[in-house]
């Protein structure tokens, strides 16, 4: 028998993100930087809770300015998520700082983290057994 274990924190917002990105392709979590470069994540994250928002089937993994563009402008205008990022960084730099995308991404949490069951703690991660229960 698997023992759960309680994680928090980043760890836990890397599960939150990973669970709702789970069924989008391009889209891949392995860390809290460089796997948000392409803009396919910010976009995944707006898409899962609002499709109506953008048309994700249309953005493709080299558009690296033009998707961080479009999320960042939608989380701004749609969702009240000020850009902390900003696209041509994005496009410029090799990996995006770690502590940046974490802040940015822990402001979509604190939008989105009662809409649909991928934050319950209750619901056990897949891969490690573990309970997810980002920091509010």
């Amino acid at each position: 028998m698997r023992q759960l274990v309680q994680v928090s924190g980043v760890r836990a917002l890397q599960i939150w993100i990973s669970r709702v990105v789970a069924d989008y392709e391009n889209v891949h979590i392995e860390n809290m930087s460089s796997s948000f470069k392409n803009g396919l994540a910010f976009c995944a994250i707006i898409h899962h809770f609002r499709p109506d928002l953008l048309d994700y089937s249309s953005l493709r993994p080299e558009n690296i300015l033009e998707n961080n563009r479009l999320a960042f402008q939608v989380a701004e205008d749609e969702l009240g998520v000020p850009s902390l990022l900003d696209p041509q960084d994005m496009l410029n730099i090799r990996v995006p700082d770690k502590f940046s995308v974490i802040t940015y991404v822990s402001q979509f949490y604190h939008v989105f983290k009662d809409e649909d069951d991928s934050r319950l703690a209750a619901t056990q991660h897949p891969d490690t057994g573990t309970q997810a229960s980002p920091a509010a």
